[in-house]
């Protein structure tokens, strides 16, 4: 059964969006997407109140050249943000270098490009990369599967949360493919589950400016995202065979999800990643990829598709006589750091049968804010499947 929370809700804005009606004691039980919505209600508003909390990587002095604070306007002129789109801000003395916390309206970032001349951007930048491939005597073949990089966030100083950033994350990546080479397998191929990116445009969820590096926005990001990708994980694989991606709910090219339901900018990465030499396959929702007699079916985790059961997801996209291992991202957690009782809410995307597996896999994004707000934590890990002999999975978790 669905987790289930008691709250109080005193604002009649949030009953009318969640087709609530008052009662005398403003205390209402949610449980499921009723839940979910007022949590990402309440994260909306705290938004439009509160200043931003991001400190910019490496943090931006508020004190100029001459020594004397800048106010907002030369701030904002100093380090090339537009002062018109700063909705509210505040400056912040306490620490050992003062900074402006700065929250911008949505129209942050102009996404207003055709696919075409996104892709001329990113041709530019990424045209001086190129992949050769590295061949070494091996055994065998592995299937790894590597979910959430969340390319751009950025987190710091949460309770129970291991700090993230690009810098953290290149370690990452380069760490897995030194544990991958460790096996010494013959034939490498590697699944993206989905949210390769934390935002395209900088407002995926309304809260994104709290967590994400302003560097790596819009075509940047993908170029950023597509050359870490290259240059500290995918080049560095011995005998890399072939990648598959598919799009999470971060990899959309708009701040609103209705807008982009196919996770363009994971497409435009794969893409870039093309561009360099590699054999990569894109979808937004599913693929199928059949390795040594298993189907590995490959989805993110967010879209109504993936709660439904192993046996549809099998009979609708899986190989009928053969081992089906479905494996989802998503969650940002580990089953085992999860209550009892929040473990319930995790059963539609946990299946085990005697010919399929539905399982969820480990994020390497270690998790933000709202994650901790749930008691969701995570070990970063990735997962490495291999071919048993008899056409049965042996799936490991490799820690990062």
């Amino acid at each position: 059964m669905d987790e289930s929370k008691r709250v109080t809700i005193n604002d009649p804005s949030i009953l009318k969006k969640l087709n609530l009606d008052k009662n005398a004691t403003n205390r209402y039980r949610l449980k499921g997407e009723t839940l979910e919505q007022y949590q990402n209600l309440v994260e909306e508003n705290n938004t439009l109140t509160d200043t931003n909390n991001y400190t910019p990587k490496g943090g931006f002095t508020a004190v100029g050249e001459d020594g004397k604070m800048m106010d907002i306007k030369k701030y904002c002129s100093y380090y090339d943000l537009d002062f018109t789109k700063v909705r509210s801000y505040k400056l912040v003395t306490h620490t050992a270098v003062p900074y402006y916390n700065i929250a911008f309206y949505e129209t942050v970032l102009d996404t207003d490009l055709s696919s075409d001349e996104f892709k001329d951007a990113i041709e530019k930048g990424l045209r001086k990369f190129k992949y050769t491939k590295k061949t070494t005597a091996g055994t065998g073949t592995t299937t790894i599967k590597i979910s959430d990089l969340h390319f751009g966030a950025y987190v710091e100083n949460l309770l129970r949360t291991q700090n993230f950033s690009i810098d953290i994350l290149r370690e990452d990546l380069r760490f897995a493919a030194a544990r991958i080479n460790a096996k010494n397998h013959k034939k490498v191929h590697i699944h993206l589950l989905g949210d390769l990116i934390e935002s395209f445009t900088g407002l995926n969820h309304k809260n994104s400016w709290k967590g994400i590096d302003k560097f790596t926005i819009g075509s940047k990001a993908v170029m950023m995202c597509s050359q870490v990708l290259h240059e500290d994980f995918l080049s560095q694989i011995n005998n890399l065979d072939c990648i598959k991606i598919v799009a999470g709910n971060h990899d959309r090219v708009t701040s609103s999800k209705d807008e982009d339901t196919n996770g363009e900018a994971a497409e435009l990465i794969a893409w870039g990643l093309r561009l360099m030499g590699y054999n990569v396959e894109f979808h937004p929702l599913v693929i199928k990829h059949i390795v040594d007699g298993i189907c590995h079916i490959l989805m993110h985790g967010d879209k109504a598709i993936s709660k439904k059961s192993a046996e549809k997801i099998c009979w609708d996209y899986g190989e009928q006589g053969m081992f089906n291992l479905i494996c989802l991202g998503h969650l940002h957690a580990t089953i085992q750091s999860l209550t009892i009782k929040q473990r319930d809410s995790f059963k539609e995307v946990e299946e085990e049968s005697v010919d399929h597996i539905k399982m969820h896999c480990p994020s390497i994004f270690t998790g933000n804010q709202f994650s901790e707000y749930l008691g969701f934590t995570t070990r970063k890990a990735i997962v490495s499947v291999e071919d048993n002999g008899k056409g049965i999975p042996d799936i490991n978790n490799l820690a990062l």
